[in-house]
């Protein structure tokens, strides 16, 4: 699932088979199916320009606060087409599910209280086996707990991709 955020294929391929299939493939399976690179339909709609979100796991982690994508205005889209891959993330359960941990709020504090309440770790330490968290990328949620979200500023007045 690692690949989600890497490739203007995958959302047709997730509308296909459906995100938890993706998520439980493999390279091997996948790999004749995904084969361009991220580019602009991945966050605009190819026929307006209009901006899209296209990976269901940003979605979803909103939804699980209460908060639909389409209640969001223009410019906190300018952010949250960046959300759908600059962030934390872990693969959840057997199935591997891909989720954000944002259920209690965007800070490093409430990221860790997340995982500690479903008891999930990243890896084990191999000497002191204490039971380790790996921030992947978690870009949306520092800016989302920093100045420029408070004060109105989205992702997209600074940076281009």
């Amino acid at each position: 699932a690692c690949w989600s955020c890497k490739s203007t294929d995958v959302p047709r391929v997730m509308n296909e088979i459906g995100a938890a299939n993706f998520y439980k493939k493999k390279w091997t399976d996948l790999g004749s199916e995904i084969i361009n690179p991220i580019g602009c339909q991945d966050c605009h709609d190819p026929k307006t320009m209009n901006l899209r979100i296209t990976r269901p796991a940003l979605i979803e982690a909103y939804q699980r606060q209460g908060k639909g994508i389409t209640q969001f205005s223009r410019q906190e889209m300018r952010s949250l087409v960046c959300a759908q891959c600059h962030v934390e993330y872990y693969f959840k359960g057997d199935e591997k599910y891909l989720t954000f941990p944002w259920d209690k709020g965007f800070s490093a504090d409430d990221m860790e209280a997340y995982y500690d309440n479903i008891e999930f770790t990243d890896w084990t330490h191999a000497l002191s086996k204490a039971p380790m968290l790996k921030a992947q990328h978690p870009d949306y949620e520092l800016f989302m707990t920093g100045i420029h979200a408070i004060r109105g500023v989205s992702c997209a007045d600074c940076h281009m991709p």
